[in-house]
């Protein structure tokens, strides 16, 4: 995945402008995941609102509402795999486009995401 940076951005994504930003180095980083995920309404949403240049990609650990966990893997900006880990055994109610899907989850276990 290729992201063209400003000029007043390092490549690890903090802001240039002295002094240490630490508002907009946040939020830089905040408003990356949510345009791969969101969790708001009782609804985990996977790739709500992908860049079309990031084509594919993968992401590792991005937390949820809920006490979750998403690991999540695209090709040709589709889905092609995703888990959820729970860190709490709560409900949970995951969407990929259209589709929906409702798991009973227990502390502690992984569950494929198959959308």
């Amino acid at each position: 995945m290729n992201v063209v940076l400003a000029k007043s951005v390092s490549p690890n994504l903090f802001g240039l402008h002295p002094p240490f930003q630490i508002d907009g180095n946040f939020g830089t980083t905040a408003g990356i995941v949510e345009m791969l995920l969101q969790s708001q309404s009782g609804e985990i949403l996977l790739l709500p609102a992908l860049p079309k240049d990031w084509n594919d990609g993968e992401v590792k650990g991005l937390c949820a509402r809920g006490g979750f966990v998403i690991d999540m893997k695209w090709e040709n900006g589709k889905l092609i795999k995703a888990s959820l880990f729970s860190k709490s055994g709560n409900k949970a109610k995951v969407r990929y486009g259209d589709n929906v899907l409702e798991l009973e989850t227990k502390k502690g276990e992984i569950y494929p995401i198959e959308i």
